[in-house]
Order: C-alpha cells, then sequence, then structure tokens
C-alpha cells in the first residue's frame, strides 16, 4: 500500500496503516482534553458509589433524597449547583495552574451523581434505578456535556498564559473570544437550570418511587 503513487491516493481516496494511525493519534491530541475530563467523571462515578456505602447515614439520604421544593427553589438550587461548578471552571482558565486542576470539576460532578445512583439503587432497588435513569442521568448527561466545552475552552486559556509566562513571549492574550464564549455556556447553563427545574416538576407527578 505504500507502494501507490500519492497521485493515486487521492484520486482513490485511499489511505495507508500510517495514515490512518496519524489520524487516530491526532483525533486523541486534539480532543485529549475532552477524553480526560469523560475518564476522571467515569472513574469518579465508582468512587460516587463507594463513598455512599462507606458514608451511608440519614443525614446523608435527607441530602440526597428527592426534594419536595417548588419550581422557584429547584430552579435556584440548580443555579446554585451548576452555576458555581461553571465559574470555578472559567476561574481556573486565568490561573497558572488551571489546566493542572481543571479535572477536578468532571470529578465533583461524577461523584454526586454516583451518590445519588447509589442512594436510589440501595434503598428503592429497581424502582431507584428506573429513577436515575429518568430523573438523574439525562439532566447529568447534558450538563457535563456543556461543561466540557467550558473545561476545554478553560484549559486551552491556561496553557497559553503558562507558555506566555514560561517563555515570556511578547505576545497579546486574547482574551475577548474566551469571554464570549463563557458567556454563552453560562447563559446556555441558566436555561439548562431553569429547564432541569421545569421538567424535574412536572415529571414528579407521573415519576415517583
Amino acid at each position: 500500500m505504500s507502494d501507490i503513487p500519492i497521485e493515486l491516493k487521492k484520486e482513490f481516496n485511499i489511505e495507508d496503516e500510517k495514515d490512518k494511525k496519524k489520524d487516530i493519534e491526532k483525533i486523541i491530541v486534539d480532543n485529549k482534553t475532552v477524553i480526560y475530563s469523560l475518564v476522571f467523571y467515569a472513574c469518579s462515578l465508582a468512587i460516587g458509589t463507594v463513598l455512599y456505602r462507606l458514608l451511608k447515614s440519614s443525614a446523608l439520604d435527607t441530602v440526597l433524597k428527592p426534594s419536595d421544593a417548588t419550581l422557584s427553589k429547584l430552579f435556584s438550587q440548580n443555579i446554585c449547583n451548576y452555576l458555581s461548578l461553571f465559574l470555578i471552571t472559567v476561574f481556573l482558565a486565568f490561573c497558572l495552574i488551571g489546566y493542572g486542576l481543571i479535572n477536578i470539576i468532571p470529578c465533583v460532578i461524577g461523584i454526586q451523581v454516583g451518590m445519588k445512583a447509589a442512594y436510589f439503587y440501595i434503598n428503592y432497588q429497581a424502582k431507584g434505578v428506573g429513577y436515575t435513569i429518568l430523573m438523574i442521568a439525562p439532566f447529568a448527561a447534558l450538563f457535563l456535556t456543556v461543561l466540557i466545552f467550558v473545561i476545554k475552552t478553560s484549559s486551552d486559556m491556561s496553557k497559553q498564559i503558562v507558555d506566555i509566562t514560561k517563555n515570556k513571549l511578547d505576545y497579546k492574550l486574547e482574551v475577548k473570544p474566551t469571554l464570549r464564549k463563557f458567556l454563552i455556556y453560562g447563559l446556555i447553563i441558566i436555561a439548562f437550570s431553569g429547564a432541569s427545574a421545569l421538567i424535574e416538576t412536572l415529571l414528579k407527578s407521573v415519576v415517583t418511587i
């Protein structure tokens, strides 16, 4: 395959094994931050389930059990939870060590979801699994998806700051495009918090445990 002229390869869209390997490596490198976030999140899910078993108590169950709060209160709770993680991620974008600490965020989300999933499974068995699939997993997945984009943007900014500082480059950091991205992501998270609270309120009368 390597003996085929380049012109023929392009004409017939033929790729050799080396080209395919390079393409795969490039995809992995380009999406390294996303892959790390997903790996840390997955590991933290397992840690969260173990932590719940170790720390199980009535006080912890009170924190994890479904809330009977009104729509406005649920929205406030979501804003506090989701927006606080978002703002921490944004703050890390402007820190020299930000890109090294950024994967704490998916870990926090993973532990939260893991502990909730363990709570519902241990206390409600099959009903708890169904409740987790319908009421917890979709919201957690959507929030994590948005936050991964925030993490990637934040990590890239932090690495630029490190590169400029370390190599003493005479380079003006373009902050405005990054801030615009953060603004868009922040608005999406606020909208998501409201939608999450609304859907949870509507489904409570249908999905019970």
